[in-house]
């Protein structure tokens, strides 16, 4: 039997013995035991996963072409590449690719496996493709726009996109760079790998999957040949599905996890005073919104639309309900995100509600349903607009169910309401409006599934400003496009933007450096360390 091999059976078997409830207290000094709801974990391939719960795994599995410093996630820094060079008409961008990188296979990575990445985002035409999709890739011209040069990838564009734009959407989890070989190998019937890829890794990232069960638990170990930033401390990594905050609290303090992701308002405050615990605040990007089919006829005016923003408790949502570990955010971009509106115009008003229904011709209201993941904060959102929306005699129908058939539901426009999460997939704003202002098509065939797609609204208007602000390789002038488009989606849309989270990390006191930033992929394992 070989070491490899060896190395990983054991690493399974001390995999079982933790993700089984344990019966000791303490983990191993190399190993980070994290405790977080990933039930919404669907796919390993990264060209496809477009999910908060899978994010920070696949940023440790692979290497991306560009990445944020984990130390500073203002800084992007090399990733696969150790360089590049943008034209000055803002058309081409050339990466050159470093030498002597390996996949965790042992094949080299090339810049033509950078090549064939992006490509393969492009032709697998995921949900997540969308982040490639704005620099006018399409599967009919991507092998010409996207190619490799000998160790250089040359990345080509129609029409001029600001550097910091393609920079930051390249360290999005689309862009990590898959091992062509190995995926090829097991493709079938023309999926890429896809299938293969979605239960398993071909990355060349500070971690190598060991194993993946879904709702259970994911299993890394340190790869040793890694090369995009420093060693990893710990030897391994080891996320538990652990759907319940409290249960997640006991398993802290019990020292059989070392992270515990999901705690509520209550179980923070419960632990604050304890010498073996510390909370990290980590500020997140994801924000939290209503939005509605407006294929329904009582949701189809945008009277209607503008009601609902003046029946929801904000501040009573953020401060009262979960006590500071949200802050109102009434816009889709993100606080912290250059270029972020941090006005605050809406707030509970069930009088200037209930004469906006009058004048939708509901004076009376009406009884609708909305889809609710079980897991919190959406049930606990969903409780509180219910209640408020009563108020206007808007009544609510509450339909929990699992976050993957709510998600599902969401995704085939099968839902009248919703409570929702965006996170942007890289720190530019164009990552959260691209989602939410693009639609030119409502045909169930469109490409752009994105929230417009599923709210049935057309907007080729706000499209044309999306696409202004794209093209503008002046930063100053994009972010004023991008202002405007915050305001027209805030006031005039099918969405309702009510806070922000600020996510409080649960740790041992011996946990170091377990960082992240506004995007949900953005914690990097090889930088913690336990002392």
């Amino acid at each position: 039997m070989n070491t490899t091999l060896k190395n990983a059976l054991r690493a399974t078997a001390l995999a079982a013995s933790l993700i089984a409830p344990a019966a000791w207290a303490a983990t191993p000094a190399d190993t980070l035991v994290i405790a977080r709801d990933i039930s919404a974990f669907l796919t390993l391939d990264p060209q496809e996963a477009f999910e908060i719960a899978s994010g920070d795994s696949l940023n440790n599995l692979y290497l991306r072409l560009v990445q944020h410093d984990p130390m500073d996630f203002s800084r992007i820094i090399p990733g696969a590449a150790q360089s590049w060079e943008a034209a000055p008409d803002g058309k081409q961008i050339v990466f050159k690719i470093r030498q002597g990188l390996k996949f965790q296979s042992g094949n080299p990575l090339t810049a033509e496996d950078a090549a064939f990445s992006l490509q393969r985002g492009i032709l697998l035409d995921k949900q997540s493709a969308i982040i490639l999709r704005q620099f006018g890739w399409t599967k009919d011209n991507v092998k010409e726009r996207v190619r490799a040069d000998g160790d250089k990838l040359v990345l080509s564009f129609e029409q001029p996109y600001a550097t910091d734009l393609v920079l930051s959407a390249l360290s999005a989890t689309i862009a990590s760079v898959v091992d062509r070989k190995l995926v090829m190998e097991n493709e079938r019937n023309g999926d890429l790998g896809n299938a293969w890829l979605r239960t398993r890794s071909a990355g060349a990232g500070a971690y190598r999957l060991i194993e993946w069960k879904a709702k259970d638990a994911v299993v890394m170990e340190a790869f040793p040949d890694y090369q995009g930033g420093s060693a990893p401390k710990l030897k391994r990594v080891i996320v538990r599905h652990v759907s319940e905050p409290a249960a997640q609290r006991l398993l802290l303090e019990k020292g059989d996890v070392d992270v515990a992701a999901d705690l509520n308002p209550d179980q923070v405050q419960a632990i604050a005073d304890r010498p073996d615990l510390k909370v990290v605040q980590i500020p997140r990007g994801n924000v939290y919104y209503l939005a509605v089919n407006t294929s329904v006829p009582s949701l189809s005016k945008p009277e209607v639309w503008q009601a609902m923003r003046w029946l929801i408790d904000y501040d009573g949502i953020a401060n009262k309900l979960f006590r500071g570990q949200y802050k109102v955010n009434q816009t889709p971009v993100a606080s912290g995100t250059d270029g972020a509106l941090t006005e605050q115009p809406y707030k509970l008003d069930v009088a200037k509600a209930k004469a906006l229904l009058a004048k939708a011709g509901v004076p009376n209201g009406f009884s609708i349903s909305m889809d609710v993941m079980s897991a919190s904060p959406y049930r606990e959102i969903a409780q509180s607009i219910q209640s408020t929306f009563a108020q206007g005699g808007i009544q609510l129908d509450l339909k929990v169910a699992e976050p993957s058939q709510v998600l599902t539901r969401y995704r085939e426009r099968r839902h009248d309401m919703i409570v929702f999460v965006w996170s942007p997939d890289y720190s530019d704003p164009s990552s959260t409006l691209e989602f939410f202002s693009r639609n030119t098509d409502n045909a169930t065939t469109s490409t752009n599934k994105n929230a417009p797609w599923r709210a049935h609204w057309l907007i080729p208007q706000i499209t044309a400003q999306a696409n202004a602000a794209s093209h503008e390789v002046d930063n100053a002038k994009r972010m004023k496009i991008y202002g405007d488009l915050q305001r027209s989606l805030r006031d005039d849309s099918p969405f309702s933007f009510i806070v922000q989270k600020l996510e409080p990390i649960a740790t041992r006191a011996n946990v170091h450096n377990y960082r992240g930033a506004i995007t949900f992929d953005s914690t990097a394992y090889h930088v913690i360390e336990k002392r």
